[in-house]
């Protein structure tokens, strides 16, 4: 059996194939290639420079130095004169925009899992995890093992997680220490009202064997979860009583910092309420510390950092609508707001100085909405400043100690990155290193382009980018191709410098559009697809093109969409739903009917099929497979444990008995990652069916 797609043989037998059989070029023979290639080759040349590393501020405040093309400069912070410099680079590893050095951490787990094994803090314990239950287990002579747990078997568990947890709620770990080593928290995991989910694996060999796991659908029964604390000097394990529904989630467990309390996120089902539970490690009782509520989905595990003082911690909070930042106390007082400067939401926490009661924090605060900014403001929330004073992109910020200075990288779509010197008032004061085109411009790049319209509700600013080949010639005609993901709570676009999509030189435009759904937009904007996924996301994608296809240069005959996972969805549903503004598509492990996903992803935003059928009928791609006209290309990991192959069989077998005709590719090794010809093999199927020229 042949996996390239110049013979067009159908890698299962599922699948019908329209069109003869004909000899088909492969990517490496496409036209454009070489050009794909250069353009590939060059990705770090193109970055544009304009960044420097190795920041050092000196101890009297008085300068600064930084490394820029291999050689060290210096800044007087007073007359700003910029010198060479011959101090020695710092051998040691630093992340010289953060302060941190590299390495370290926890060992990482595998998708969907939970660690194994659990060290106390002060190293004479280790929590491990075997055959469903707690051992404690002494790194020194002189202590004896201890079993913390007896009961546990396969769908009653101790010390370890299930697979949603692990995969939607980021849960990798199950056992968690106190501070002060005296207690391990830790999961207990029922999975006795599940059904297992079966996957043939091995499925190239001679033999093939099952994987189950359960894996909840949405509106099935979900995995009933609870805490429990072990005492290491009494010797007994408690059960910690939290009321609510069976059901709930309970995640992001981690002590208090002066260990007397453990923390826990809660959400109901729904995930519309979230409550930050304290639980006394003596006494065991729970208490509310703070509640989250919104009409449609709350955010699972906002931000949160606590001071020095162990008390106040800074959260983050969506109740107005935009994420902003408070400052709260652990017996559940709200203190201040932190930030306040307008309908913009903020997105992330720099620099926390306690001495001096600063707060730094980054914002999509321009005009520009996917432009970031960088603010402060006192502890006690009075005297805000931007910062960034430019409008454009900011990242890569580096404080000052003494709080008097930032420095920072800015760039746009189609402006090299440039770092620059602000003062605390936001004034720019140096240019420290400034990016350049050259590389693009030798290269012969046309320029990307960050364009708008509105959305088909009329009011709403969508926003797109895109890209066009070296050679681009406004008096020809070109194939566009849509590169999604689309999902709700993912990044729509990136507004930071990028001088070429080397897939432009295979002939295409290429474009990417943020639709509604995606952050940064503030709750209003994320919200707008809830009840309805494949609704307003895929509206203005078909807006988008719509758009653009007014430009002469813009061949609405030939569009095209790709993506994977939320992407593949979107790319399949857009050859259904939006037949005369899209003629071919590549859908990768695409989720095809949202009763086949997971309770947590899909309840989060769809609520369960029993509440929600209309919208679930509305956004499944098997309801409308015989609306299909353009070619369609399926691609799946035959092992996929995350989004089912079974998604695939059913539009395959939707699209059957309406007599339509599509393609479908399977990788029997692959599990939601495809690699193997899945790249080439999305080129070959484009080259064939939009027939790009150079």
């Amino acid at each position: 059996m042949l996996t390239r797609l110049r013979t067009l043989v159908v890698a299962v037998t599922l699948s019908l194939i329209s069109g003869s059989i004909q000899a088909q070029p492969t990517f490496k023979e496409l036209p454009g290639y070489e050009k794909y290639r250069e353009i590939s080759a060059l990705r770090a040349e193109l970055g544009g420079g304009g960044r420097v590393e190795q920041i050092r501020w000196s101890e009297d405040g008085s300068s600064v130095q930084y490394g820029l093309a291999g050689k060290r400069k210096s800044i007087d912070l007073k007359s700003f004169a910029i010198s060479d410099s011959d101090a020695a680079v710092a051998p040691e590893a630093i992340d010289n925009r953060r302060g941190q050095r590299r390495g370290g951490g926890q060992t990482p787990v595998g998708r969907a899992q939970q660690r194994t094994v659990a060290a106390s803090p002060d190293g004479k314990w280790k929590a491990t995890y075997a055959d469903f239950n707690i051992t404690l287990e002494p790194t020194a002579a002189g202590e004896e093992k201890v079993q913390v747990t007896k009961d546990g078997q396969d769908r009653l568990r101790f010390g370890t997680g299930c697979w949603v947890y692990g995969e939607e709620l980021n849960q990798s770990d199950a056992m968690w220490w106190s501070p002060d080593s005296t207690k391990l928290a830790y999961y207990e995991v029922d999975e006795r009202e599940m059904v297992d989910y079966h996957l043939t694996i091995d499925n190239t060999a001679n033999y093939t064997k099952l994987q189950s796991v359960r894996y909840p659908k949405a509106g099935d029964a979900n995995p009933k979860v609870s805490i429990w604390i072990y005492d290491l000097a009494t010797k007994t394990a408690n059960k910690v009583a939290i009321d609510g529904e069976p059901t709930q989630y309970l995640y992001s467990i981690r002590f208090a910092p002066e260990g007397n309390e453990l923390l826990i996120n809660r959400t109901n089902r729904r995930q519309d309420v979230l409550n930050l539970l304290a639980v006394d490690t003596k006494t065991l009782n729970v208490r509310t510390v703070l509640t989250e509520r919104q009409s449609t989905w709350q955010e699972n595990s906002p931000p949160n950092r606590f001071l020095e003082d162990n008390q106040r911690f800074i959260w983050e909070s969506e109740a107005t609508g935009w994420k902003h930042y408070q400052l709260r106390h652990i017996d559940g007082r709200l203190l201040n707001p932190l930030s306040k400067l307008g309908e913009f939401p903020c997105s992330g926490i720099n620099k926390v100085d306690e001495k001096a009661g600063l707060f730094y924090y980054t914002a999509y605060s321009a005009a520009n909405p996917y432009n970031n900014q960088l603010h402060r403001v006192k502890l006690d929330g009075t005297n805000p400043v931007r910062i960034t004073s430019s409008p454009m992109n900011h990242t890569s910020f580096d404080i000052s100690p003494d709080n008097r200075f930032v420095i920072a990288t800015r760039e746009e779509l189609d402006t090299p990155p440039t770092t620059v010197l602000y003062d605390e008032t936001g004034k720019e004061v140096a240019v420290l290193a400034t990016g350049n085109k050259e590389s693009a411009e030798k290269a012969k790049l046309s320029p990307p382009e960050l364009f708008s319209f509105l959305s088909d509700d009329g009011k709403t600013t969508i926003y797109g980018t895109l890209h066009k080949p070296s050679n681009f010639d406004s008096s020809r005609k070109y194939p566009l191709l849509v590169d999604v993901y689309g999902g709700p709570e993912s990044v729509g676009l990136s507004t930071r410098y990028a001088a070429a999509n080397p897939v432009c030189e295979l002939g295409y435009l290429v474009v990417k559009i943020a639709n509604r759904g995606t952050v940064g937009r503030g709750k209003a904007f994320e919200s707008a697809t809830y009840l309805k996924l494949g609704g307003p996301d895929m509206d203005d994608q078909a807006a988008g093109v719509k758009f653009l296809r007014q430009r002469p240069y813009v061949d609405g005959s030939r569009v095209g969409i790709f993506g994977h996972s939320y992407g593949g969805y979107m790319s399949a549903l857009a050859l259904l739903r939006y037949p005369d503004v899209f003629q071919v598509a590549v859908s990768g492990a695409p989720v095809t009917d949202w009763r086949n996903y997971d309770s947590i992803y899909t309840e989060r935003y769809m609520q369960t099929p029993a509440e929600n059928a209309a919208g679930y009928d509305a956004g499944s791609c098997i309801k409308i497979a015989d609306k299909l006209k353009g070619k369609l290309l399926l691609v799946h990991g035959l092992i996929d444990d995350n989004v089912h192959p079974a998604n695939t069989w059913q539009l395959s077998k939707a699209l059957n008995d309406a007599d339509k005709r599509f393609q479908m590719m399977i990788y029997p090794e692959f599990q939601h990652g495809v690699g193997s010809t899945y790249s080439s093999l999305r080129w070959e199927y484009f080259h064939e069916h939009l027939k790009p020229s150079l």
